[in-house]
């Protein structure tokens, strides 16, 4: 396979092997994600969507939703998408305050996502890891 490309005539199991081979390496697994989004978004989704499940770590999780927010957002439900996967990043991380803060991106304009009372929730989450956090507090505060 030409680095970083994918082949339509290259078995599936043999594709997840190459992406699992990239294992954690997230300069490498961008790059891949922007040579292929175009042409295999939601064949890739499928894909990351496998190893994120099989290797259970928030990094996979995050993965899918930088696919659906940085390269697939013209598809419909791609950021819905990518929240769910936050949230799942997140799980299984919870101490991760960058993912907290991603999360609450999604009651932001354009999006507007999250529910007031999802908002807060996600804010209170990431107040017990920053006490200090302005957005978290400003949200609560509202």
């Amino acid at each position: 396979m030409e680095k970083y490309k994918l082949s339509r005539l290259l078995p599936h199991n043999k594709i997840i092997d190459y992406i699992t081979a990239l294992d954690e390496d997230q300069d490498s697994l961008t790059t891949f994600m922007i040579y292929n989004a175009d042409d295999y978004g939601v064949y890739l989704i499928t894909l990351l969507d496998e190893i994120a499940k099989k290797k259970h770590t928030s990094f996979w999780y995050v993965q899918l939703g930088i696919l659906c927010t940085a390269f697939l957002p013209h598809l419909d439900g791609a950021n819905l998408s990518a929240l769910y996967y936050y949230i799942q990043a997140h799980e299984l991380d919870p101490k991760d305050a960058s993912l907290l803060d991603g999360i609450l991106c999604f009651g932001q304009a354009p999006d507007f996502i999250l529910t007031e009372e999802q908002k807060k929730y996600y804010a209170a989450k990431l107040l017990s890891v920053e006490p200090e956090n302005e957005k978290a507090l400003a949200i609560i505060n509202s």
